[in-house]
């Protein structure tokens, strides 16, 4: 009888594949990196985005993502079926003896794929026997050998069978090793940031203002060279310029003149004495 769910052996069979192998259950994807994340029949394992593993339940997958192909269970039993000749016409009728015969055979014959699908009773089997042994039975029958035909593995040697399930599973290994790696420099250079960040926070801001070396409130004392600027709006000679030549009293600033037209007040050249508060330096 055909499954109607999934289980950790018909997963398990595409993971000893070697391709890519992702789960769809509860609304997201879980990559089976190994095949000993389904050797419980009850409960599997597979890796989210981020990297942690997360476990689920056979029932709850709905579909598989086989390198990047999309296999139900439907589309998993059609495919089972035509394997083992679920598709080829009924064979006519042969004689008693030689029907006696095939029924001998087909009594040593293993366990078909169905044979497998209740996890209670395999409990205690490796995963990779139930897969070897459903797919190539336990003698060499008339109808194993017709599967057989149709199956990659009747070509090569059981020695180059497992040659091949280590080899994918170096595979895996060799993945998971470089995604622990890949996480380990991402970690090294996220905190390596962190610290320049920190670093960089805590030096001082530069806002642009010149430190005259007063404290606030302290008001400029003003000397010979220093250029100023007139910004008091009621004196006529409001936004003059020039360059300070004497300090005549305490409070008083001369200053010549260095802009200025004939349209102004003002010229280059002439000699102006003010307070000191209506003057800045520049």
């Amino acid at each position: 009888m055909a499954p109607t769910a999934f289980n950790n052996v018909i997963i398990g069979q595409f993971v000893l594949s070697g391709v890519p192998i992702k789960v769809y259950a509860s609304g997201r994807f879980l990559t089976v990196t190994d095949a000993d994340d389904v050797e419980d029949p009850a409960i599997g394992f597979g890796m989210d985005e981020n990297g942690a593993m997360i476990q689920f339940s056979y029932p709850e997958v709905e579909f598989l993502s086989v390198q990047g192909n999309k296999v139900d269970i439907e589309t998993y039993n059609k495919g089972m079926a035509k394997l083992h000749g679920g598709d080829e016409a009924p064979a006519e009728k042969e004689p008693e003896a030689d029907k006696e015969e095939d029924e001998g055979e087909e009594a040593k014959e293993g366990p078909s794929m169905s044979d497998h699908y209740d996890p209670k009773e395999n409990i205690n089997m490796k995963l990779k026997d139930l897969i070897k042994e459903s797919f190539l039975g336990v003698l060499p029958s008339k109808r194993n050998m017709i599967k057989m035909k149709h199956n990659p593995l009747s070509e090569i040697s059981q020695d180059e069978v497992d040659a091949e399930v280590e080899g994918a599973e170096a595979q895996i290994d060799a993945a998971k090793a470089k995604l622990k790696a890949a996480q380990a420099s991402m970690k090294d250079t996220m905190k390596s940031s962190k610290e320049k960040i920190k670093a960089a926070s805590a030096q001082p801001i530069d806002d642009g203002i010149v430190d005259t070396g007063m404290s606030v409130g302290q008001k400029y004392t003003f000397g010979k060279g220093d250029i100023v600027n007139n910004t008091n709006p009621g004196c006529v000679h409001y936004g003059s310029k020039g360059i300070v030549i004497d300090i005549p009293s305490a409070g008083e600033v001369r200053y010549s003149v260095t802009n200025g037209d004939a349209s102004k007040t003002y010229r280059p050249g002439d000699i102006l004495t003010k307070t000191d508060d209506q003057l800045e330096k520049i």
